[in-house]
């Protein structure tokens, strides 16, 4: 009788062992749901230029803060999106869900894209 209880201890003791590891294998880790952000400045370190945090993100929802420190108003565009105008000294967010590639972005304000304020994100 000893024996059995000792065994059915230890299925019970393995199946609460085994729980948290399959719900972690079921895709609860938040970690790869989290959204990237990346910071975007207009108007340095020229007016006509943009300046990312980074270079590269990886596939999926990217939250782009933009803040314009020149002296012209200013808008941002990217995988098909624009933000709002942004006037000096202003910010604003634009959410997207970029696929993987590279993604052109630019300032749609007539002129400032052939000035020089345009640029290509690389998406992993």
């Amino acid at each position: 009788m000893s024996s059995r209880w000792v065994a059915v201890s230890a299925v019970v003791a393995c199946l609460a062992l085994a729980a948290p590891l399959a719900a972690f294998a079921a895709g609860t880790d938040t970690t790869a749901a989290k959204a990237t952000t990346i910071a975007v400045i207009a108007g340095t370190p020229t007016e006509f230029h943009f300046t990312l945090s980074k270079r590269a993100a990886a596939k999926g929802a990217v939250t782009f803060k933009i803040t314009n420190r020149g002296k012209l108003a200013h808008d941002f565009k990217i995988a098909g999106k624009t933000s709002n105008m942004i006037q000096p000294g202003k910010s604003t967010t634009l959410k997207v869900v970029l696929k993987a590639g590279k993604q052109k972005y630019e300032c749609t304000v007539p002129g400032h894209a052939a000035a020089g304020m345009k640029g290509v994100l690389v998406v992993k």
